[in-house]
C-alpha cells in the first residue's frame, strides 16, 4: 500500500507517534469506541501504543483534512485476507474499517474516505472484493457504507468481543471488482 492517498478534501496518510495526543483526543470519546468495537482510550500513552502496535500497519491511515494534513480526525484502514469466522473466505478479498471523530460526523468525510479507499484497492491493489461491517444501532455507519457502493451480503450474529465483553451483531456488506467496474466505467475512463 502507498504512503499517501488524495480524495477532494482528505489526505489519508501513515499515521505518527506524534500523532497520540490527537488521536487520544479523538478516541477518548465512548460513542467512538463503541461504534467501532473498542474500549475508549484512556491515556495519550495508551494512544501511542496503538498507534505502534495497530495503526502503523500497512494499510492503516490517519485521515487528515487537506488544510490541515498534521492533524487526524479519523482512521481508515484496509486489512488483506481471510477472515472465516466474519464470512470473508480468500486470500485477494479486504476488509475496510474505518472512524471519525464526533465533531467530523456528518460533513461526508468518512463517505469520501471509504469511496476513495474501495477505489484504490480495486483500481491499484486489484483486490476482488472488498468488506465493511457495522454493528447493530449504527444507521451513521450503514448509510457510509451504501454510500460507497457496497451491499448487503449476510449478518454475524451473537459474536463475543472480548474487549468490551459483550456479545453483538453485525451486518457485512460488500462489493466485488466486477461490480465496482460495471458501476464506474464511465468515470474511470475520463
Amino acid at each position: 500500500m502507498v504512503g499517501t492517498i488524495k480524495t477532494e478534501r482528505l489526505i489519508l496518510r501513515k499515521w505518527k507517534e506524534k500523532d497520540a495526543e490527537i488521536l487520544y483526543g479523538l478516541a477518548c470519546d465512548p460513542d467512538i469506541g463503541k461504534g467501532a468495537g473498542w474500549l475508549p482510550h484512556k491515556d495519550t500513552d495508551y494512544s501511542r501504543a496503538i498507534i505502534r502496535t495497530l495503526l502503523m500497519d500497512d494499510g492503516e491511515y490517519a485521515i487528515t483534512l487537506k488544510e490541515d494534513p498534521e492533524s487526524p480526525i479519523g482512521s481508515i484502514g484496509v486489512r488483506i485476507g481471510s477472515s472465516p469466522k466474519r464470512g470473508i473466505d480468500r486470500e485477494d478479498e479486504a476488509e475496510i474499517g474505518y472512524w471519525l471523530g464526533k465533531n467530523y460526523w456528518g460533513k461526508g468525510y468518512a463517505t469520501e474516505a471509504l469511496t476513495e479507499l474501495v477505489r484504490y484497492s480495486f483500481v491499484e491493489v486489484g483486490l476482488s472484493r472488498i468488506w465493511c461491517g457495522f454493528f447493530d444501532g449504527n444507521e451513521r455507519s450503514r448509510n457510509v457504507i451504501e454510500r460507497s457502493g457496497l451491499k448487503f451480503h449476510h449478518r454475524n450474529e451473537h459474536l463475543f468481543n472480548a474487549m468490551l465483553k459483550e456479545y453483538y451483531n453485525e451486518t457485512m456488506m460488500c462489493v466485488t471488482a466486477q461490480e465496482f467496474f460495471l458501476e464506474n466505467k464511465r468515470q474511470l475512463r475520463s
